[in-house]
């Protein structure tokens, strides 16, 4: 979802039942090594 939409990191943590986006990009971070907002940019360019 974080590759394919523009919809803010608080939506995206809302729509998978997280209240707090912090906790989320913490949550995020420990699992894929990057913030979402990291993932995002790569997901971007390596799609180019």
């Amino acid at each position: 979802m974080l590759a394919s939409t523009n919809e803010k990191i608080a939506a995206i943590a809302d729509h998978v039942g997280i209240d707090d986006p912090t906790y989320f990009s913490k949550l995020f971070r420990q699992n894929e090594g990057m913030t979402p907002i990291e993932y995002r940019h790569l997901a971007k360019r390596t799609t180019k």
